[in-house]
């Protein structure tokens, strides 16, 4: 609560030692790290991986054909691509386009949202284009992070950064197998009804906890400045030592 303990010179301290970069840095301890990249889009997590790891082995997987043509490029023997979505199925499945790609998703968008600000604009005024913009279908290529890591022989990843818009659950349960072989995880959890999927931290911790991970630390937060409530956190989770 506000003015009760001393918690505002503590955070104060800790924005003088700490910022995102360096929390992600200080979980992973590996001089040549391998890192799983959950949601690749155009590359700009690879961009911010390899400077926080300039030695790592980075997997890329990125389902949106118009998303992996971009990111295709930054191809190499450090940085591999793969063009389907990680899940908790081999096969195929609906994916989801929209204009605003890094919103892309296995998920529609919810029309009937109450914490996005377009929806809720297009269902009070009528005037909104949101739902001509949104869940374009396709199919795309679907695969586990379980058969992946066995076909692959990976035999540790230091680094998995999930960032799937409503389906890190799925994501999570695919690979609850090869998690003797995860030693820290970022994860974003999509708390928010913009999908017609939302998740929670229940969801996230009754996979995690028993594979023997705990919640480290929150690294960002997305607060809706429509109705104040939080729509998204990405969190960090480190293998219990």
């Amino acid at each position: 609560m506000k003015d009760v303990g001393e918690f505002d010179k503590r955070n104060e301290e800790y924005v003088r030692k700490f910022d995102r970069g360096k929390i992600i840095q200080n979980s992973v301890i590996s001089e040549r790290p391998t890192i799983f990249d959950i949601g690749g889009h155009k590359g700009q997590s690879i961009n911010y991986l390899t400077e926080l790891f300039p030695s790592s082995i980075i997997y890329s997987f990125e389902p949106d054909p118009d998303s992996f043509k971009v990111i295709s490029k930054k191809k190499s023997d450090q940085i591999k691509v793969f063009n389907y979505a990680i899940s908790d199925k081999v096969g195929h499945a609906s994916f989801f386009k929209n204009r605003i790609s890094h919103t892309n998703s296995l998920y529609r968008i919810n029309l009937e949202s109450k914490d996005s600000i377009r929806a809720t604009k297009e269902r009070k005024t009528k005037k909104s284009t949101f739902s001509d913009e949104i869940n374009h279908k396709i199919i795309v290529n679907t695969m586990t992070l379980e058969k992946f890591v066995l076909e692959n022989r990976i035999e540790n990843i230091d680094l998995l950064k999930i960032d799937v818009q409503g389906s890190e659950e799925d994501v999570l349960r695919g690979g609850i197998k090869v998690f003797n072989r995860v030693n820290s995880i970022i994860v974003e959890i999509s708390l928010y009804d913009f999908y017609e999927k939302s998740c929670n931290f229940i969801d996230i911790e009754k996979i995690l906890v028993p594979a023997g991970f705990s919640l480290f630390s929150i690294l960002d937060i997305s607060r809706n400045p429509m109705n104040g409530r939080t729509d998204w956190v990405e969190t960090l989770y480190r293998k219990n030592k």
